[in-house]
């Protein structure tokens, strides 16, 4: 636990030029992760949802893999983490990790999101940043400030403003067990995110990412190989090529990257309230490329949002 403690302690301590690069990081995930609603919403109208998931891994773990190796040749890094001394590498936190991050919580998003509403699904992911706070205080004794306290407030509800006003919000009892799929696929993130710090001591956010991609791909291929097969013709249709090419290179590859980026230096919670900012992009997207016309309440939303940011940034300080 002390040591858990000291490592947060560590992160959150940063120059001006590692919170730039931080958030940066961040917002460029949080832009990929946005686009990627809108291209993974078409996919699965066409193509089995099963099969566009394994497939894209597939292209998620070669772009990991070719930017890990850019990485190692680049800084003179391995290409494969290894454990030295004083930087002892966990290999039990690192299978965790990528059970929760690469299976876990891709099937029960996979099969959530199938089985609840658009909406519901945007409103349950809007609580992963207050549970990656309060896990991260109940077991690594991070303690925000009341600046930082009030940002997490204003993004959770400019999130739940722009979901609820977006409408497809729905308590009807038929959407119970996906709610809960995707609920507990939050808390898979929420954990995961929790648990990382301590793994990025010892290895890049690019080794980290790729090694968990190589761990749990094969068992989504494995699975899925059979379905794989009977909609092939479907899988290598131009259209449907890119649109798994840049949600497995990007969304579940690049991004993921990204994410471990801004974690590694500002520590989980203070990288988790831009989860939030994913609905605002997709709503955006929305607007510019399905023209789907964005209500008042949506724009107020929004900007609660990014009010809510700043001023957890201005809590950093």
């Amino acid at each position: 636990m002390d040591a858990n403690k000291a490592i947060e302690s560590k992160l959150i301590q940063t120059t001006p030029r590692q919170a730039w690069l931080a958030d940066a990081c961040l917002l460029a995930t949080t832009l990929i992760w946005g686009v990627n609603i809108l291209v993974f919403k078409y996919s699965i109208e066409i193509l089995d949802p099963v099969v566009f998931n394994s497939t894209r891994l597939v292209f998620s773990t070669i772009a990991l893999g070719l930017c890990a190796w850019i990485e190692s040749r680049w800084t003179g890094a391995r290409l494969w983490p290894k454990s030295f001394p004083g930087k002892p590498i966990s290999w039990i936190r690192v299978a965790w990790f990528s059970l929760l991050t690469g299976l876990l919580y891709m099937i029960l998003f996979l099969f959530g999101v199938c089985r609840t509403t658009a909406g519901n699904t945007a409103l349950l992911l809007a609580s992963m940043p207050m549970w990656t706070a309060v896990l991260s205080f109940i077991f690594l004794g991070e303690r925000l400030n009341r600046l930082t306290w009030i940002g997490f407030a204003l993004t959770f509800v400019g999130a739940i403003i722009v979901t609820l006003t977006g409408g497809n919000v729905s308590l009807g009892s038929e959407f119970v067990f996906g709610n809960l799929l995707v609920l507990s696929a939050a808390l898979c993130w929420a954990i995961s995110t929790v648990i990382s710090p301590a793994i990025l001591r010892s290895m890049s956010p690019l080794q980290l990412a790729f090694v968990a991609s190589i761990v749990t791909t094969p068992i989504h291929v494995a699975y899925s190989f059979p379905l794989i097969v009977q909609n092939w013709s479907q899988v290598i249709d131009p259209w449907m090529l890119l649109a798994i090419v840049f949600s497995g290179a990007f969304s579940t590859g690049l991004a993921y990257a990204f994410w471990n980026t801004g974690v590694k230096i500002l520590g989980g919670s203070h990288a988790a309230v831009y989860q939030n900012i994913v609905t605002l992009v997709a709503v955006g997207g929305g607007w510019i490329i399905l023209h789907e016309q964005p209500v008042a309440g949506q724009i107020v939303g929004g900007v609660t949002i990014i009010v809510g940011v700043l001023v957890i940034r201005s809590g950093r300080r």
